[in-house]
C-alpha cells in the first residue's frame, strides 16, 4: 500500500461549483464586491457555460462530490488532491493500461454543505440534509443538468459513445461517502423524469434517458446496502452506459457503526451492495502491479472489498476517507480503460 503525495496545493485544472441547502447552485460573482446568489433555473446553461472550461482534446471529465465533513476550504483542497494525482497517474503510468490510450482529463468538483458536528446526532443530520436537498430540494435536477450539459453534444451508439465524434468525450462520475448519494440521485433524475416545466439540459438519446453516464464510481457509498434495489434502482434500467463500482472497508466505522445505527442495517461502504444480487460482481482491491482482469466490471454493479487497504482513521469515522492511495489511482485508471475497451 502506497500513499498518494501529492497534495495538489498548486492545482488549478478544474471548475468549482458550489450547491446551497436547497440543492441550488451559487453564482460566487466578485467575492469583493458581490453577495452569492442562487441560480434561477433558466439561466443554468449560460452559468454552466461560464463556470465550466475544459481543456482542448479532453477524452475524459471526472465529476467529483465529496462527502461528510467538507466545509469549502477542504472541499477545494479534497478536490486537488484528487485531481492533481489523477492526472498525475494518468500521465506516469498509461503504459500500465493496454487499452486506455490517451487520456486528456477535463475536471469538475461540487461542494455542498456536509459539515456537522463529529457525532451520531451530526451524522443523522447531514444524511437528512443530502436525502432533503434530493428528493425535497433540486441537486438531482441541478447536477443531472450539469450531466447532462456535460453529455449533450456526444454522439453515441445505443451502447457506447463514439469519440470519434468531434470534440467527443467521456463522462466518469466519482463520489465519496454521500456524495455518492448526490449522483446516483442526479442519474436517476434523467432515467426518471418527472413530468414539469423545467427539463434537464440534454436532449433525449438512443438510451431513452436525457443524458448518458460512461461509469459511476463511489469510494465507500453512504447509502444503505439495498439501495440499488429500491431508491436507485432506475440507474440499472439507463442512462449509466459502463459499470458501477462500489468500495467497502470493513474497518469503515462510519458506515458499519453509524449507518447501522441510524438505519438498521450497514452502509454499503461497510459490506457492499446486496441486491440485486443477479446484478452485483464482488472483487478485491488490487495493487498497482496486479492488472484487473477483462471480466472485473463486467456486472452492471461491483462491489469492490478494500478492507486490507482502506485501513486506521479516528476512532469517529475510523477508514471512511482513508482512500489516499495510489491503489485507488489503479481502480479508477482501470475502469476507465474497461469503459474505453467496451466501446
Amino acid at each position: 500500500m502506497t500513499d498518494l503525495t501529492l497534495d495538489g496545493a498548486n492545482f488549478s485544472k478544474f471548475a468549482m461549483l458550489y450547491l446551497d441547502e436547497t440543492g441550488r447552485f451559487i453564482e460566487i460573482g466578485d467575492p469583493n464586491r458581490d453577495e452569492a446568489r442562487s441560480v434561477e433555473t433558466d439561466e443554468l446553461e449560460r452559468f454552466l457555460k461560464r463556470t465550466i472550461s475544459l481543456p482542448k482534446g479532453v477524452t475524459d471529465v471526472f465529476v467529483w462530490v465529496h462527502g461528510w465533513q467538507n466545509d469549502e476550504l477542504r472541499s477545494v483542497s479534497t478536490a486537488k488532491r484528487l485531481f492533481a494525482n489523477l492526472e498525475d497517474w494518468f500521465q506516469r503510468e498509461s503504459a500500465r493500461y493496454r487499452a486506455l490510450g490517451t487520456v486528456v482529463p477535463g475536471f469538475v468538483a461540487v461542494h455542498w454543505p456536509s459539515s456537522s458536528l463529529p457525532t451520531l446526532s451530526g451524522y443523522k443530520k447531514i444524511r437528512d440534509r443530502a436525502k432533503r436537498m434530493t428528493t425535497q430540494g433540486e441537486a438531482e435536477f441541478f447536477l443531472a443538468s450539469l450531466l447532462g450539459y456535460l453529455d449533450r453534444d456526444n454522439q453515441r451508439t445505443p451502447q457506447r459513445k463514439l469519440l470519434k465524434a468531434k470534440d467527443g468525450f467521456y463522462v466518469h462520475c466519482l463520489g465519496h461517502s454521500f456524495g455518492g448519494r448526490f449522483l446516483a440521485a442526479a442519474i436517476k433524475a434523467a432515467a426518471t423524469p418527472v413530468p414539469q416545466e423545467r427539463k434537464v439540459l440534454a436532449a433525449h438519446r438512443e438510451t431513452g434517458s436525457a443524458f448518458n453516464v460512461d461509469s459511476l464510481c463511489v469510494l465507500q457509498m453512504a447509502a444503505g446496502c439495498r439501495a440499488f434495489e429500491s431508491e436507485f434502482d432506475a440507474l440499472l434500467k439507463g442512462p449509466i452506459c459502463g459499470p458501477i463500482v462500489l468500495t467497502n472497508s470493513s474497518s469503515d466505522r462510519a458506515l458499519c457503526t453509524w449507518h447501522s445505527l441510524s438505519e438498521g442495517e450497514p452502509g454499503i461502504g461497510c459490506s457492499g451492495a446486496i441486491e440485486p444480487r443477479d446484478r452485483i460482481g464482488s472483487i478485491n482491491l488490487l495493487s498497482i502491479d496486479t492488472p484487473y482482469p477483462a471480466t472485473a466490471f463486467n456486472k452492471d454493479i461491483t462491489n469492490v472489498n478494500a478492507s486490507e487497504y482502506f485501513i486506521g482513521g479516528g476512532w469517529i469515522e475510523g477508514s471512511h476517507s482513508q482512500f489516499w492511495h495510489t491503489e485507488t489511482m489503479h481502480l479508477i485508471a482501470s475502469l476507465v480503460e474497461q469503459v474505453r475497451s467496451a466501446s
